[in-house]
């Protein structure tokens, strides 16, 4: 048997998306997931009841609890004869030792990564050693993660494959059509300061988009009271509480563009998001799928610590026309189908080399 595990800190409702393409494509039950962790302090999802689960500690993902998982790993491994190991990376002690023993257990070991940041430092020659050594194949989230494992981590380029960062586009999708008439420019993120909501919120108020635009925020965080109190006496600024999974579609279908203007960002799944409901993109050059899924026939991108670049691509926004406006949510529509967890699973099979499954 050719069993598969893949293994993330908690999955998500992104993360079962994948899997349940991955298991559309095997005709036998023979994928199995895992869980690091019972709960998680930032995202805490619950999805149910998942066939072929399991959960290696139910110690939350920010605590350790290294023996426990890795015997509970090794065990796993063991019981169902798994024969592929599918792992969220290598940025916990606990991946280490999966990646370490799956390797030397005579598995073949996949990482899933998002890194595109840093230099050749001697941190990344150890990097480079260790996944030169005891990993196979990496499934990364796009042009900089690949030309980082490539360029940096000396990964040959054969053992590379995109996108890793993708979602359900289907449960984004606007049933109702993109309407540009909204006038509503959508932030959708967590309160935080690599977020740069602070500097957001003054650049929309200095463009000329705020004169006939509004600004929403929607997420939840730290600096929640200072984004408050910094729009009180601004009633184009809209400040809203986190939304559940399956309210954000209606969130995204009530908006004419989304905007993200994080000083660091690996990659952004949000913009996937906002790009199946239609919408056009506002990002700056610190979120890591802009050179993937932003360019000038669906939106813009600006400098994240120059407030004038913002407000000079909220100025540019003002001037669309309607039919721009929906040519740019078109050409969203078009790009982001190339993202769809299908596409993943089927990336993911051709770097295992996994026989006799039912291509897309």
């Amino acid at each position: 048997m050719k069993n598969i595990l893949i293994v993330w800190d908690r999955i998500g409702d992104y993360h079962l998306a994948r899997i349940n393409a991955v298991k559309s494509l095997i005709t036998n039950n023979v994928v199995y997931s895992a869980d690091l962790a019972g709960s998680d302090n930032l995202y805490k999802w619950n999805v149910g009841d998942v066939d072929n689960h399991f959960i290696l500690s139910n110690k939350p993902a920010e605590k350790y609890d290294i023996l426990k998982r890795f015997k509970n790993f090794v065990s796993i491994l063991k019981k169902n004869k798994i024969k592929y190991c599918c792992l969220a990376g290598y940025g916990r002690i606990e991946y280490l030792l999966f990646i370490v023993w799956s390797k030397i257990s005579g598995r073949k070991v996949l990482l899933f990564s998002e890194s595109w940041y840093g230099s050749r430092t001697f941190g990344n020659i150890l990097k480079s050693w260790f996944l030169r050594l005891f990993a196979d194949k990496f499934l990364v989230s796009g042009i900089r993660a690949k030309n980082f494992a490539e360029n940096v981590l000396k990964i040959k380029v054969e053992n590379i494959n995109t996108p890793y960062s993708v979602i359900d586009n289907q449960h984004f999708e606007n049933k109702l059509g993109y309407n540009p008439n909204h006038k509503i420019m959508l932030c959708m993120a967590r309160f935080s300061k690599e977020k740069n909501q602070e500097m957001l919120i003054n650049a929309f108020i200095k463009s000329k988009l705020s004169k006939t635009w509004k600004l929403k925020l929607v997420g939840a965080g730290p600096l929640k009271d200072n984004l408050i109190k910094q729009t009180e006496n601004y009633d184009n600024i809209i400040i809203s509480d986190w939304a559940s999974y399956d309210k954000l579609p209606e969130i995204y279908s009530q908006s004419s563009f989304f905007v993200l203007a994080s000083t660091f960002e690996p990659w952004g799944l949000v913009v996937n998001e906002a790009m199946s409901a239609g919408l056009p993109i506002a990002c700056s050059e610190c979120v890591g799928c802009a050179p993937d899924l932003v360019s000038n026939k669906n939106g813009f991108i600006f400098n994240s610590s120059n407030i004038n670049s913002m407000i000079d691509c909220f100025d540019k926004i003002s001037e669309l026309s309607e039919p721009q406006l929906i040519e740019m949510s078109n050409q969203s529509l078009k790009t982001i189908s190339d993202y769809t967890p299908k596409i993943w699973a089927e990336n993911l099979l051709n770097l295992l080399n996994y026989e006799n499954y039912q291509h897309c």
